[in-house]
């Protein structure tokens, strides 16, 4: 009687448990997308704002402007690359030449990072040790190309705020740009600080082939305390547009 009313338990439990697929290796499509106007809207000085100038070239800013990325990943090493680029409108990007094409290969043997990011027309080539980020896991859970996925918090720069979805079954440590050391892949991105998010939209098991990935372009190479000093001087009478700026180059 016993073991009938165990069996009866089971077949009542969750089937998506018992049947959930677990993956180390794979490729996944991210799409990322920036709210370019309220950036403007929001970084501009006053003055700037009140321009005649400012008024007609905000009418011509999508609200969103989407690039796409792609990640080919094993157990290894994840490598996230730009892979083509939205609709483009007519309107004034302020940030559309700040590392919006980057390259990031992490490293899980190594513990290393490299990417390379293209900042004004000058390119560069961080290597560096992977980033320890301080993640805060919640309960929230929202579905993401098909996963179940976990909410967690971060803060880079001492005060930007990153809300990432993680799910499990996959079993690799990584995520778009630098971002990683959560319990399994990260498919969600948000930071509301720069007006920009990152969402799987296709999961495969199979690896991208060499042919299909993007390599690291040839620039100067430095670490991330490197490229923060040597672009922050530049930025420092831009306000808040010149903290977004070197926010969006230094992770």
């Amino acid at each position: 009687m016993r073991s009938f009313a165990i069996l009866i338990l089971i077949q009542l439990l969750p089937a998506w448990p018992l049947y959930a697929q677990f993956s180390s290796k794979g490729s996944i499509d991210f799409t990322r997308s920036v709210n370019m106007r309220l950036s403007m809207q929001l970084e501009a000085s006053d003055e700037f704002k009140n321009s005649t100038y400012f008024k007609e070239q905000i009418k011509k800013t999508p609200t969103n402007y989407a690039t796409y990325f792609k990640m080919s990943f094993n157990e290894q090493a994840s490598q996230y690359f730009f892979d083509k680029a939205g609709e483009v409108a007519t309107g004034m990007f302020w940030d559309n030449k700040v590392a919006a094409e980057n390259t990031v290969i992490q490293d899980f043997v190594q513990h290393k990072l490299t990417a390379q990011k293209e900042i004004y027309e000058k390119n560069y080539i961080i290597n560096d040790s992977l980033p320890r980020y301080q993640w805060k896991i919640h309960d929230d859970v929202r579905e993401i190309a098909g996963y179940q996925c976990r909410k967690a918090t971060t803060v880079i720069n001492d005060s930007v705020v990153v809300v990432a979805y993680y799910t499990d079954q996959i079993l690799v440590s990584s995520g778009p740009e630098s971002f990683g050391g959560l319990p399994g892949m990260i498919l969600g991105l948000a930071i509301p600080r720069l007006y920009t998010t990152w969402f799987a939209t296709k999961v495969t098991d199979v690896e991208l082939s060499e042919k299909e990935i993007k390599k690291i372009k040839k620039g100067k190479i430095v670490d991330f305390k490197t490229l923060q000093k040597e672009i922050e001087p530049s930025l420092k009478d831009w306000g808040k547009w010149g903290h977004t700026t070197l926010w969006r180059a230094t992770f």
